[in-house]
């Protein structure tokens, strides 16, 4: 069957960081390699490194930083509902929660986009319509 799962082989670093969701994209997957966010056992991985059943590895996504445990290979990108066959999460709960509190704080910090982008008060469209009809007048 083409569609069954490859549990003997050993893939690439990048295509299994893809392949179970950790990144969106494996050229995501490469470039976290090439900077040094994924180890295994302390040392840098490099995207081309075969991983194995058995192999710890850690992430740095941003804030977050995950310990995974490699179970298996899948033959393609599964859907989130799979992942949990391929991978055993293994990250502290301490590196949670000290994720969501750096995003909480960022959030706090700089507000998202959308947020700092307003519509003007009353009193500003008010002088904004006076100063638009001093220039037409």
């Amino acid at each position: 069957m083409a569609n069954e799962d490859h549990q003997n082989e050993a893939p690439r670093a990048d295509k299994w960081l893809h392949q179970v969701r950790v990144f969106k994209t494996r050229s995501l997957a490469t470039q976290a390699c090439a900077k040094g966010n994924v180890t295994l056992d302390g040392q840098r991985v490099k995207a081309s490194r075969e991983l194995r059943p058995g192999d710890v590895i850690e992430i740095v996504r941003g804030d977050l930083r995950l310990r995974l445990k490699v179970l298996g290979t899948p033959a393609q990108r599964v859907g989130a509902p799979r992942v949990a066959e391929f991978y055993e999460n293994l990250t502290p709960e301490e590196w949670i929660h000290r994720a969501a509190e750096a995003r909480r704080e960022k959030r706090l910090v700089t507000p998202p986009e959308h947020e700092a982008v307003t519509r003007p008060n009353k009193k500003q469209l008010r002088v904004l319509r006076e100063f638009w009809e001093s220039r037409q007048g």
